[in-house]
C-alpha cells in the first residue's frame, strides 16, 4: 500500500519563497515561517477544510508557537481555532474589532460560505481571542530569527505587518492589491505603502493575490493616489457612493478578479457580489471622509513607544 502524500505535496497553491518561508495561496493567502524552535503563522484560511489542510502542513514543520492575525475582517480571523497556535497575537485595535462568535458564524453562512462546510461546524464555531496584543510595534525572536510586528493602518485601522527580518519577507495582508477600503483610510494606506517600500525584503506577501516585489507595491501606491484624486473630483461633482460603485468602485474589482493568481478558485462563491456592491460603497465613504479632513489627520504606521518584546 502506498503511503499517503504529505499535506499540500504537489499542490500549486503552496508557494515556497525560501527554505523556511511558505505561503498557502488560498483565501486569504496564509504565511508560515519555520525556525529551529517552532513556527510562526500569519493569518490563515477562511475555509475550514483548507485550515485543516494547512494545519497538517504546519505540524509537519514543527510546533506552531505563534500565529498573527493581521486584521479583524472575518476572512483573516477565523482560522486559529483549527490551527491551534500556542500564542495568538494581534494589535490592540484589531483585537477590539474581532467578530463576536455569532458574527463570525453569520459570515460563514453568507458571503464567506463554502459548500463543503458542515452546518454543524458553523453552529458550534467559537472565535479564538488573542493571548497577546501590542500597540505600535512589537519585536520577538524565535529559533534565532527576528520578527517585527507593527501597526500599518490603511485597509483597516488596526492592520499588522509581520516583518520576518532574517528571511527577508514582509507579510502585509490587505495593504497589498485589495480593492476595498471599507474600514480603513486611503491616506493612511498610502503612507503605509511608502514605509513598506523602505523595508529590506525580497518579497511582500499580500492577502488576496500572489506575492509582490517592490515595483509591484509602488504601482499599487500609484493606483491608490490616482483613486484618491478621482474621489476628489467625484465629491466635488456630487457623485454618490452608489454611482461610483455602479461604475466599478474606487478601485477596480474587475481588474483584480481578472488577474490570474493561484488562490482565485478558493474565493467564497458569495464574495464577488458583496465585493461589487456594498464594500465598494463603503470604500467611497472612506475616500470622501479622508478628503474632508487634512491629510495630516490620517493615522500613520505606529512605530513608536508601544514597543514590547518577547523571547
Amino acid at each position: 500500500m502506498n503511503a499517503p502524500l504529505p499535506a499540500l505535496e504537489g499542490d500549486p497553491r503552496l508557494i515556497r519563497l525560501s527554505d523556511d518561508v511558505y505561503v498557502f495561496g488560498t483565501y486569504p493567502y496564509s504565511g508560515l515561517i519555520v525556525t529551529d524552535e517552532g513556527c510562526v503563522a500569519v493569518d490563515g484560511p477562511m475555509s475550514p477544510k483548507n485550515s485543516a489542510l494547512w494545519k497538517e502542513f504546519i505540524d509537519s514543520k514543527g510546533p506552531l508557537k505563534y500565529q498573527v492575525y493581521c486584521e479583524h475582517h472575518s476572512d483573516h480571523a477565523v482560522s486559529a481555532p483549527l490551527l491551534e497556535p500556542e500564542v495568538l497575537i494581534t494589535s490592540e485595535t484589531t483585537a477590539l474589532g474581532l467578530d463576536s462568535d455569532e458574527a463570525a458564524r453569520e459570515a460563514m453562512r453568507t458571503w464567506g460560505s463554502y459548500p463543503d462546510t458542515a452546518p454543524e461546524f458553523i453552529d458550534a464555531f467559537e472565535m479564538r481571542r488573542p493571548n497577546l496584543t501590542y500597540r505600535g510595534r512589537m519585536n520577538f525572536e524565535l529559533g534565532g530569527k527576528r520578527f517585527t510586528l507593527f501597526e500599518a493602518p490603511g485597509h483597516t485601522m488596526g492592520s499588522t505587518v509581520v516583518h520576518a527580518i532574517d528571511d527577508r519577507v514582509a507579510f502585509i495582508a490587505d495593504t497589498g492589491t485589495t480593492p476595498a477600503i471599507q474600514s480603513g483610510n486611503p491616506v493612511s494606506w498610502l503612507t503605509t505603502i511608502a514605509l513598506l517600500e523602505t523595508l529590506d525584503v525580497d518579497w511582500y506577501v499580500q492577502g488576496h493575490s500572489d506575492p509582490l516585489k517592490r515595483e509591484d507595491l509602488h504601482y499599487w501606491r500609484t493606483k491608490l493616489l490616482v483613486a484618491l484624486d478621482q474621489a476628489r473630483a467625484d465629491l466635488a461633482n456630487g457623485v454618490t457612493p452608489q454611482e461610483v460603485a455602479e461604475r466599478g468602485g474606487v478601485l477596480s474589482v474587475v481588474e483584480l478578479l481578472q488577474k490570474p493568481f493561484v488562490g482565485r478558485g478558493d474565493m467564497p462563491p458569495g464574495l464577488r457580489q458583496a465585493a461589487g456592491t456594498t464594500l465598494q460603497e463603503w470604500g467611497v465613504d472612506r475616500m470622501y471622509e479622508a478628503i474632508a479632513a487634512h491629510p495630516t489627520d490620517a493615522p500613520g504606521a505606529a512605530l513608536g513607544p508601544g514597543l514590547r518584546e518577547i523571547v
